[in-house]
């Protein structure tokens, strides 16, 4: 199985809401929507083929083709609701994952688990066809909060990506034998991103830097956070509140109390 070619019949199940995303969206440049496959945005709000590519969040199903490759800024509206794609073959789903998120393994496949574990929606139901997967606005919001961690190493001074704050589920893991900074992009209400400590020993502390104009966790604008406290730290989510402030997001941190902010 492969990212769709062409267009493709995936069946819905109609609910009593019949709910419809009317808004267009702005078409990534150079970029086919195939009829039927699942539809993603980045960071930029520009929509795509879904794929197990960092960066994404899933917004429902492509409801006709729209062809933007001679990059004419084409705009096109996503349906939302709940549609039946194939199941993977490597990471297959069964009745027992009912309830649990499932992941994009390509834009017409999902599955238990993947690389960059992009939230496909919520399981309703599998069968002998495929999969069904519940893309409501709210399904697809909840996925991606019970979506597992998509872990990166951070062994030196690391920046996190739009992208990756963009996508809600990535956790920098830091661990050297000294300390090492976080710096976060600039804030747009919506990210969210996830730091850990994951040494107890001495001195392997963890910076989190604000970017210019921006305070985390009530610093001063451009401040730090630090966990100097030398034990593995459970993960604190940041999140944006607005384009100037990243704040705890639940679930909190038993020992958020260690992250001291700068003045």
């Amino acid at each position: 199985m492969t990212a769709l070619t062409d267009n493709r019949d995936t069946p819905e199940i109609l609910t009593s809401e019949n709910e419809k995303l009317v808004a267009n969206l702005t078409v990534y440049n150079a970029e086919v929507l195939y009829a039927g496959g699942m539809a993603a945005v980045d960071y930029t709000s520009e929509i795509q083929m879904a794929s197990d590519s960092a960066g994404l969040r899933v917004v429902g199903r492509v409801p006709k083709k729209v062809d933007n490759s001679d990059d004419g800024e084409a705009s096109a509206p996503v349906d939302v609701g709940i549609f039946r794609y194939d199941n993977s073959s490597t990471y297959a789903l069964t009745r027992r994952n009912i309830g649990q998120v499932c992941y994009v393994e390509d834009d017409n496949i999902v599955a238990g688990s993947s690389t960059h574990l992009i939230a496909a929606g919520i399981v309703h139901d599998v069968d002998s066809s495929g999969v069904w997967v519940d893309q409501r606005p709210w399904a697809l919001a909840l996925a991606r909060r019970l979506a597992r961690a998509k872990v990166v190493t951070a062994a030196a001074a690391t920046t996190a990506t739009a992208g990756q704050c963009f996508q809600e589920n990535v956790v920098f893991a830091v661990d050297n034998t000294a300390s090492v900074t976080v710096t976060l992009p600039t804030a747009i209400a919506g990210y969210r991103v996830g730091v850990q400590r994951t040494s107890a020993t001495a001195a392997h502390d963890v910076v989190v830097q604000a970017p210019t104009g921006d305070t985390v966790r009530s610093s001063a604008a451009a401040g730090t956070i630090t966990n100097d406290t030398d034990a593995v730290s459970d993960v604190l989510w940041l999140r944006t509140t607005d384009a100037t402030n990243w704040v705890d997001d639940e679930p909190l941190a038993k020992d958020r109390a260690e992250w001291e902010a700068s003045t």
